[in-house]
């Protein structure tokens, strides 16, 4: 075994361009498979890290009528949202004439949205503004540049409208260039803004952001997030209805009062302009009077003088007749007024009417409301009966697989059964063995033992001496503590001494008799303590001499016993572990025992779980059965909806008939109001005319007595009235200008004021109850491109590997398989020697799974690092979402699925290689294998040929047919990297063009106006009057533009309903043609036209029928054309055709117009005068489409680099490795050249000549290979809507050919090297 590990070694030594060879193709294949299978997944965790770390926003809440504090307030408390928070939102224009653009402007945001300042800082006061990083630096804006918004006509959000640029940088709301649409302007939103909170003039929010609980830990575009937010939307609805009445109420009460407040104004200013108009009047008419009279004085002042008598007399003539037309006007104001009363009964009536009519339609709104209420419900149950059915489908499924996993576990149980018997017999030969062992351990425990103890006991004897030592030690300390006590005492009695002796000396009346024996006293106890403190000191330091001696003879003896001790102990768990073993042993042999009882069970058991299997399969199919019927259940109770529904509708229609009926009421009332009050108002004229001449006739009265009187002075007023007649004209004349002119201003400013009232009132009648939309960050703008450009890499990823991986995983089986054949003559050597098969297998073995394992590993490191960061960064390029937050980590399931593979390939191919050479005998494995019977070729036949055909030639094609297993597996290798590589260069054909094809060649207008549901026909006419008149319009047809749905299976496709107005214009907007034949068709009254992929996702041809779905009612048509179209489902219809469809006339609610060629450029200009028209709501240009959907599909480029790439490594690998092995297997053919005397450029040419006609045959083989897998690979990573091109470009297959020579070239040059260093010697070796 020794020898052939060292073999194994040697032989990896000696074929290290192999083994090199095989680990690269392996490290290539798994690199490029587990890279771009993990690109999608690392592509979504990096966007979903972005959106956690700025705090995205899941939901946004938008009301037709805005939102108030109460609506965050009550989304707050839903269960599962997180926070809600109010904002404000407008779009503006900035910018001048030419330079004019569009702004989003928002709020600032408080906990969700976070900006990223890549400049300056955010807002911190009024007037400062966050700028769009990108919008900035296009339109040359920098930090304290003054920005002036402008709003629409229609808006007045803002309070502030001169700002300072503080910051610029970028928005979680938009990842990309896209901005949106907006109704200002050209129609396109430029670029956003962010400002305080306090620099909106508003208290009611624009819109609600939404933040759901748990959101976070879930990844965005799976599943399970969209299911979360959908649940929260739908808990969203549910407080919508409430809410909305709640603020439709509100909204009226503050209406209705200022309505009320303004008609007490309109009235009061009435009253005042009538009086002040009355009195004007009254003044003008004196002044008439007074004139006229004036000038009858002047002209008749004599005669009147001459005729004084007469003119009395004649004066009270006139004051009787005026007296009887007094009485006679009184008389007709008596009957006016009583006609007036019986108006105001009639008035009072109709109101009564109307009440009654008011209170009918609102208890039929109630009805109504209730039965759509009971409507909900029923779809609610239909819906949750859906949901459960979709589950329990999904359950079946689920068991359904379950059944597989079992029969495979039941194959895989059999197989390990086999393998534990083996396993059971090697363990009950190691148990015998292991016995033996401890047996004779044990033996040697017990000698060891008694010697230990021995060496015990005799320390043990030496620790009792220390002992009594220790003890003597103890006692003699003892003595020597007593002797420190009497110390102490003599101590006492010195210092006692001496004390008394210090008072002696200190009494004068002491005698010298007692100081001399109190100093005999001290100096006596002095001598005893120093005597004794000597004795005690040496005997403390030969006790400690002692004790010290002793504890080292201890120490030393407790070491030894330790020692002692732990060898005893030792030697303990040495027999207890030997017992154990033993022990181990018995339960070993029981476990044995029980292994095979156990297999005995388990073979037991594998059949009843095949009994278990054939029953889940039978339950299975009941339950398939159970389905299909709770599915006809639903469905069911989905039609009885749908027709209650069209009940419902009915009801709605008629009150709204009725409705429109009391309005028109309400209208004459109204009217009638109005003339009994101008009535009432004529009859108070009246009544103080009459007042007037009663007092006139009062005066008059008065002045015939005083006429007399007057008379003799009125002649020299008569001198003077002269001059006052004149100045009277002129006053008289200026006064009546005057008066004409406040009464038509008056009377203008109350009709308008009046107007103003009656619309506020109908519009406050007309007021409909304010509605929600509800959405999610698919709204956003390149939220979901950026999910499906990741589900495309996943497509692509779900494809191309797989071919790739799969000629790699060949190229190494291949490998493997001609080296086991290539070493037959080792194989025989060492069979001959005695050596098992498997040991000689394992050599073989063990070297194409050291080669697969490494390159599986390395590959697997490189390639889910390299290839994820290559692709996502490309794509941070358009998406800023992931330039700075890149999530790449190892995705383990993909490297092992790759790696598995690929041992699987190579291990399996190198055992099928050695279990073929070792059937055969040593003998004649030892033996070259017979050479194969010459056969004439094909070509040989065609003598005129071959005649022509040079020695070397004639060698080269005979090789090539010879080895036919060698020529199939060259060109399959050069046949799938070609056909790899030209699979990426047509993908990029396929999509590269889709965008210009589609809005150049198949749809031609240049915009699209969208026209304001709420405009007026006259409005409307005026706007498209004025698209048709403009000079930079070359045509325009209004159309019709709806989105519907279509049935397909369990969903729906959204299909774009195109209907033309002037249906002979239709072929300047839009081509009809088929995609492969060009031919092209006319929309015709045949029926619908449809595009090509909503007629493959529906499975239609032409004459088939089409199910479309329209406010919840399905409608059928005939298929007349299948057209060619890439973005989006349309379906393309006549007026004939769709009122026939829908049996109603087609609504042209939208505009389609081209600009002419030379006035291109000024399509902006021409898209900003038409917003300026009340009618046209937005914009939608096909330039601005065309570069959405080219930005969105050049971030493919860097994919397809990739794929060219490894594609062309794979290319070079293959070409070298089966190369390498052509020349290591000819060898001493290749030597019996050299030594016939060929030169080395000969030899090259003779070898090198088939890989030329190799390669020109895989390229051949290649591009056919091509064309079949790009066709799969397009129709396979293609999204629903859109559809990608059939076609390859001729020059990718000039492409990918070269590439491939160039490869080929390269391995040649190296193969040529390699050529020249084969000895000429090995042709002189015996071939035995």
């Amino acid at each position: 075994m020794k020898a052939l590990r060292k073999e194994f070694w040697m032989e990896i030594k000696k074929s290290r361009s192999r083994f090199l060879s095989i680990l690269l193709i392996v490290a290539l294949g798994v690199a490029f498979f587990s890279g771009i299978q993990a690109s999608s997944p690392d592509m979504r965790y990096s966007g979903d890290a972005y959106y956690d770390e700025k705090k995205l926003m899941d939901i946004k809440v938008v009301g037709t009528m805005g939102l108030t504090s109460e609506d965050v307030a009550s989304i707050e408390s839903i269960d599962g949202v997180e926070s809600a928070e109010g904002a404000w939102s407008t779009d503006v224009m900035c910018g001048d004439k030419e330079k004019q653009k569009v702004l989003h402007i928002e709020s600032v945001n408080e906990t969700v949205n976070v900006l990223d300042v890549q400049e300056g800082r955010l807002p911190e006061k009024k007037g400062e503004i966050f700028l769009d990083g990108t919008f900035a630096t296009a339109n040359d804006y920098k930090i304290g540049d003054p920005v002036t918004l402008r709003e629409g006509e229609d808006s007045s959000l803002l309070a502030v409208t001169k700002y300072t640029v503080v910051g610029t940088g970028r928005s979680p709301l938009y990842i990309s260039f896209n901005r949106g649409n907006t109704t200002l302007g050209t129609g396109e939103v430029n670029g956003f803004g962010y400002i305080l909170p306090e620099s909106f003039d508003q208290e009611i929010y624009t819109q609600i952001y939404v933040t759901v609980h748990g959101a976070r830990g879930l990844t965005s575009y799976t599943d399970a997030y969209e299911n979360l937010i959908a649940r929260i939307k739908d808990r969203v609805d549910g407080i919508e209805q409430e809410r909305c009445q709640i603020r439709l109420a509100k909204i009226k009460s503050d209406a209705q009062a200022e309505i009320d407040d303004a008609q007490k104004k309109l009235d009061d200013g009435k009253k005042e302009a009538d009086e002040q108009l009355a009195d004007a009047k009254d003044q003008l008419d004196q002044g008439k009077t007074d004139l006229e009279e004036g000038k009858k004085e002047y002209e008749d002042g004599k005669q009147k003088l001459t005729d004084a008598k007469g003119e009395l007399e004649d004066g009270k003539q006139q004051l009787a007749d005026a007296k009887d037309e007094l009485e006679s006007g009184k008389q007709q104001l008596i009957d006016a007024k009583n006609q007036l009363s019986s108006s105001k009964n009639q008035l009072d009536s109709a109101r009564s009417q109307l009440d009654d009519g008011w209170s009918q339609v609102e208890q039929a709104k109630d009805q109504l409301t209730s039965g759509r209420q009971q409507l909900a419900s029923a779809q609610k149950e239909v819906d949750q009966g859906q949901a459960q059915l979709e589950a329990n489908q999904k359950t079946l499924e689920e068991n359904a697989a379950k059944l597989e996993d079992g029969k495979a576990q039941l194959a895989q149980g059999a197989q390990q059964i086999e393998a534990a018997k083996k396993d059971l017999e090697e363990k009950q030969a190691e148990l015998d063995r292991s016995n033996t062992e401890i047996s004779a351990g044990l033996q040697q425990i017990e000698s060891t033992r008694a010697e230990l103890n021995g060496q015990k006991q005799q320390i043990e004897g030496g620790l009792s001496q220390v002992s009594e030592g220790e003890t003597q030690v103890s006692n003699e300390m003892a003595a020597l503590e007593a002797a420190e006590g009497q110390l102490s005492g003599l101590r006492s009695q010195q210092e006692a001494v001496q004390a008394q002796y210090d008072e002696a000396v200190a009494d004068p009346e002491a005698s010298q008799e007692v100081l001399d024996q109190l100093q005999n006293q001290i100096a006596g106890l002095e001598g005893q303590i120093t005597e004794l403190q000597t004795q005690i000191e040496s005997g403390r330091a030969q006790l400690e001499g002692t004790s010290a001696e002793l504890a080292a003879r201890r120490s030393e003896l407790e070491s030894a016993l330790a020692s002692v001790d732990e060898g005893l102990s030792q030697l303990a768990a040495k027999e207890t572990s030997l017992e154990e073993a033993q022990t181990q042993i018995t339960q070993g042999q029981a476990q044995i025992d029980a292994g095979w009882q156990q297999i005995q069970t388990q073979q037991t058991q594998l059949e009843a779980s095949g009994a278990e299997l054939a029953a889940g399969e039978k339950e299975l199919a009941a339950g398939r059965k159970k389905l299909n019927a709770a599915k006809k259940k639903l469905q069911k109770a989905q039609k009885k909806i749908n027709q209650n529904t069209a009940v419902l509708e009915q009801g709605q229609a008629e009150l709204d008939a009725n409705i429109q009926t009391l309005n028109s009421s309400e209208q004459q009332y109204a009217s009638g109001i109005a003339q009994y009050e101008s009535g009432q108002q004529q009859i108070a004229e009246n009544e103080k005319k009459l007042t007037d001449g009663e007092k006139e006739i009062a005066e008059n009265e008065q002045k015939l007595a005083d006429g007399e009187k007057e008379i003799a002075e009125n002649e020299q007023k008569l001198k003077d009235a002269k001059k006052d007649l004149t100045q009277g004209e002129r006053d008289l004349k200026d006064g009546q200008k005057e008066y004409e002119d406040s009464k038509k201003k008056a009377e203008e400013e109350i009709k308008e004021n009046e107007q103003k009232l009656s619309d506020a009132r109908k519009e406050l009648e007309d007021l409909e109850q304010p509605q929600w939309m509800v959405t999610d960050r698919k709204d956003l703008p390149e939220y979901t491109d950026y999910g499906d450009n990741a589900e495309r890499l996943k497509n692509i990823g779900q494809v191309f590997p797989v071919i790739f991986f799969l000629v790699a995983a060949l190229i190494s089986l291949t490998t493997m398989t001609r080296m086991v054949e290539e070493q037959r003559t080792q194989i025989g050597t060492m069979k001959a020697l005695g050596y098992k098969k498997t040991a000689i297998a394992a050599k073989y073995i063990g070297y194409a799974l050291l080669a697969t394992v490494g390159g599986s590993i390395f590959g697997m490191l490189i390639g889910e690092k390299i290839i994820p960061y290559v692709i996502i960064t490309a794509y941070g390029i358009m998406y800023h979402n992931v330039s700075n937050s890149l999530f790449i980590d190892y995705q383990m399931s993909f490297a092992l699925i790759a790696s598995g593979a690929s041992v699987v390939c190579t291990v399996g191919a190198t055992l099928l290689a050695c279990g073929k050479e070792l059937q055969e005998t040593p003998a004649s494995l030892m033996r070259p294998p017979a050479p194969k019977e010459g056969k004439r070729v094909l070509l040989e036949r065609i003598t005129f040929i071959w005649k022509h055909l040079s020695f070397s030639w004639k060698s080269t094609v005979r090789n090539l047919f010879r080895y036919k297993k060698r020529l199939i597996m060259t060109v399959f290798g050069i046949a799938g990297s070609m056909g790899l590589m030209l699979v990426g260069f047509g993908i990029q054909d396929s999509i590269s063009d889709i965008a210009t094809i589609q809005y150049r060649d198949l749809q031609h207008y240049d915009g699209m106006v969208i026209e304001d549901s709420d405009s007026t026909e006259k409005e409307r006419e005026e706007l498209a009057d004025f698209i048709r008149s403009n000079e930079n319009v070359a045509h325009s047809n209004r159309i019709q533009f709806t989105k519907i749905s279509a049935p397909n299976g369990g969903s729906n496709i959204s299909i774009y309903l195109f209907v033309p107005e002037k249906l002979a214009e239709f072929a300047k907007d839009v081509t009809l043609q088929n995609r492969i034949t060009k031919e092209q068709y006319e929309l015709t009254d045949e029926g619908v036209a449809i595009s090509e992929k909503t007629a493959n996702l529906l499975d239609l041809k032409v004459g088939d029928t089409i199910t479309f779905e329209k406010a919840d009612k399905k409608y059928t048509a005939k298929v007349a054309v299948i057209t060619e179209n890439y973005m989006s489902h349309y379906a393309y219809m006549t007026p004939k055709v769709y009122e026939e469809t829908f049996g109603e006339k087609p609504d042209y609610q939208d505009i389609v117009f081209t600009i002419k060629e030379e006035s291109k450029d000024k399509m902006e200009s021409v898209g900003t005068k038409i917003l300026t028209y009340p009618a046209a709501l937005s914009i939608s240009y096909t330039s601005s489409l065309s570069a959405q959907v080219d930005r969105m599909l050049s971030t493919l480029d860097v994919v397809i680099l990739v794929l060219i790439v490894s594609a062309g490594m794979l290319a070079f690998v293959v070409l070298y490795n089966l190369n390498n092995i052509n020349i290591t297997e000819r060898k001493r053919e290749l030597a019996t050249l050299k030594v016939l005397g060929f030169y080395d450029g000969e030899v090259s040419q003779y070898v090198l000549r088939e890989n030329v006609i190799l390669t020109a045959l895989g390229i051949a083989f290649g591009a056919a290979f091509g064309i079949l897998l790009h066709r799969y690979v397009i129709t396979t990573v293609e999204v629903d809507a859109v559809m990608f091109g059939r076609s390859i470009k001729p020059i990718s297959f000039v492409y990918s050919g070269i590439l491939t020579c160039i490869f080929s070239i390269v391995v040649n040059a190296v193969m040529h090297f390699k050529l020249k260093t084969i000895d000429m010697v090995e042709s002189l070796k015996s071939v035995e």
